[in-house]
């Protein structure tokens, strides 16, 4: 599993895009599809976790775990973690419980790259050197 992430209009779609050219692809909005997967799929890009409730992100974890076996699964996450705390307390509760969630879902990924401003850097994967200190 391979997750994108960087902040809103950052690129992250156009780096997927141009990642998948001429590949057998499938979309899936984590708030809207029922998830069910292609026959023929190569790969399944996932997007919409930012706007995942808490209750559902260990479901949606565990099938993209699954459907990383059969295909290889693109995540594109929106960082919504940084900047102004807001002030609402449910606007503070999904910053809080996204931010969980990614460390999990990054956690589980084989690789995560970070897109910003267009600009693309591999934080995780093969190749890095993890510091252990």
């Amino acid at each position: 599993m391979h997750v994108i992430f960087g902040g809103a209009f950052n690129g992250k779609r156009a780096y997927v895009e141009q990642r998948i050219q001429g590949r057998n692809v499938q979309w899936l909005d984590v708030e809207a599809d029922a998830h069910v997967l292609l026959p023929n799929i190569e790969v399944i890009i996932v997007f919409g976790i930012e706007n995942l409730l808490e209750s559902k992100s260990k479901e949606l974890l565990e099938k993209m775990e699954k459907w990383d076996e059969q295909a290889e699964v693109l995540v594109i996450a929106t960082e919504i973690g940084r900047g102004i705390v807001p002030m609402d307390a449910s606007m503070r509760k999904l910053r809080d419980d996204v931010g969980r969630f990614y460390q999990q879902l990054f956690t589980k990924a084989d690789s995560v790259t970070r897109i910003w401003y267009g600009i693309s850097q591999t934080i995780k994967g093969v190749g890095q050197i993890e510091n252990l200190h």
